[in-house]
């Protein structure tokens, strides 16, 4: 096992004890004149010219070994590691009482890889209580080299547990700790699965607690690189389904927005096929909460809750036609995704459920009242067939319940999209949808209607900014009103310019345009709808 590189990350300001200890063992041979010439250079890190003061100097000035320690220190920090090791073991023969002696001693060995007389050096500083998380580190780092994992595992814990060790160090110990359990586990559990199950069951949490400790460290970053690696080896990465597909690691995802709208022609536009203009004009304020959690099962499922709710109010509360418009809405959604192979590709099976509540002025009193619900139950396939990008196809039924018999009405929706990869990082969105709509209890009102809509999107139109560009045309199928209204068709342009102020913030500004064409005049109409909105996401 090589070397830690945590080991310069943390005991970079561990190491500086050294100096200080020295300069305390120094001011008591203060009186000597080459003494106080080693001192200044030893201060200066002149280190060699410090050796030659030690040299020059009177053996009487000195007890217990005190210039072999010294100059072991300097040969240490001359990287001469044999001739501090010499110089130490002589100062150990002769009872030098300096406090960091072993400690010093045993960086000499380490670095000489002289690993198990280190060790022993380090135990000897630990039980003299100096630098003891220091000194226990070293330890368990170097019974973790030796492969003798069960000393490793006894000494990390123990670092742990030491009042005296800080964040770092516990995080460091943590990590180190988790990697040698992970090699006891190589070595007695052979079985691939049951390895698996351990690895999930202990490792991953172990090493998830280790970078919790302090996520803003350094070593925190190399935590959570090595966490990784472990569930790509392990199969345990959360966010690589069972078919290859990688999903975000985010599983929650909402947002707050707020439109401010022109429409220069309140089309009156209902779930019911009710689709009239009014000729009026107003602003329009449009609030819209959003929130959506993926739940994970068997790296297979993703289960979706989520639930939107939508307020609009138009500016115009003198004219019926517009402010019976105004709504709140809530809708809760369930969408499943199952995650499988087709054409050697990921591809996800789709089950969405939906139900939805809409309150509206429709009585036209200035206040909204229970209006319809709505539940729609809906299949599809998405897949990727074509080198170009992803291709879907959805049938969706959708129940309409109005508060009026009238209104009530079902839908049958047949869709299929294909994404299109461009050269230039763009992507083009083509979209072919099919409603059926069904007014049972007013079948004169029945409609099919045919979409065709192209999305061009351009995410670097310039830096931070994206644009959007859209067409669609749509043709109404009228069927028993064919002879009064015709076969109706809606061309409708609308160009996106969004900016993104920050990771959870943006702006954007809209532009629409719809064109109805009719024999019936109050079905024949244009409008244009400006539109600017604010979006904070979390």
């Amino acid at each position: 096992m090589k070397k830690q590189s945590f080991l310069s990350l943390t005991f970079s300001k561990l190491k500086m004890v050294t100096p200080l200890t020295l300069l305390l063992s120094l001011n008591l041979y203060a009186q000597s004149s080459s003494l106080n010439e080693f001192n200044q250079f030893f201060k200066n890190g002149q280190y060699i010219k410090a050796l030659s003061a030690l040299e020059k100097s009177d053996s009487k000035d000195f007890v217990l070994g005190q210039r072999a320690y010294l100059e072991g220190i300097c040969y240490s920090k001359l990287q001469e590691f044999d001739k501090a090791i010499k110089s130490f073991e002589s100062a150990i023969n002769e009872k030098n009482k300096n406090s960091d002696l072993q400690y010093e001693y045993g960086q000499a060995l380490y670095a000489a890889n002289e690993l198990k007389a280190a060790r022993k050096a380090f135990k000897e500083s630990a039980e003299k209580k100096f630098n003891t998380p220091a000194s226990i580190y070293y330890v368990a780092h170097i019974s973790q080299i030796l492969e003798e994992y069960s000393e490793a595992k006894d000494s990390y814990t123990e670092l742990i547990k030491n009042k005296e060790s800080d964040t770092k160090i516990k995080q460091i110990a943590r990590f180190q700790l988790t990697e040698t359990l992970l090699l006891i586990m190589r070595e007695k559990v052979k079985d691939k699965n049951e390895l698996e199950k351990s690895v999930e069951k202990y490792i991953v949490p172990m090493m998830k607690q280790a970078y919790n400790t302090d996520k803003g460290s350094q070593a925190a970053s190399e935590i959570d690189q090595r966490l990784h690696e472990i569930q790509k080896e392990f199969n345990l990465d959360p966010d690589l389904m069972a078919n290859g597909r990688r999903i975000s690691s985010k599983r929650y995802n909402g947002y707050l927005s707020q439109k401010i709208k022109f429409d220069s022609n309140i089309s009156l536009t209902n779930e019911e096929n009710n689709i009239q203009q009014s000729k009026k004009e107003s602003f329009i304020f449009e609030s819209e909460v959003y929130g959506k959690y993926d739940i994970v099962l068997k790296k297979r499922f993703i289960i979706s809750p989520e639930v939107r709710v939508n307020f609009v109010q138009h500016s115009d509360q003198d004219s019926p036609q517009v402010y019976q418009n105004d709504s709140f809405s809530i809708n809760a959604n369930l969408k499943n995704k199952y995650e499988h192979v087709a054409f050697s590709q990921p591809a996800s099976f789709l089950f969405d459920v939906e139900f939805g509540k809409l309150l509206k002025d429709w009585k036209q009193t200035h206040k909204r009242k229970a209006y319809s619900t709505s539940s729609t139950f809906g299949i599809g396939e998405a897949f990727t067939y074509f080198s170009a990008g992803d291709t879907s196809f959805k049938f969706k039924r959708k129940d309409f319940t109005g508060e009026t018999e009238s209104i009530s009405n079902h839908t049958t929706s047949i869709s299929g999209d294909q994404t299109f990869s461009l050269a230039n990082q763009n992507l083009l969105i083509a979209l072919l949808e099919a409603d059926f709509i069904n007014n049972f209890n007013n079948p004169s009102t029945n409609t099919d209607t045919y979409l065709l809509r192209f999305d061009y999107l351009v995410s670097d139109f310039m830096p931070k900014y994206t644009l959007g560009l859209a067409l669609a045309t749509t043709i109404t199928d009228t069927k028993e009103q064919n002879a009064t209204r015709g076969t109706e068709l809606t061309f409708n342009p609308s160009i996106d310019l969004s900016k993104e102020i920050n990771r959870k913030m943006k702006i954007s500004i809209n532009y629409d345009f719809t064109k109805n064409k009719s024999k019936l005049s109050d079905y024949d109409y244009k409008k244009h709808v400006f539109s600017t909105e604010f979006r904070y996401s979390f």
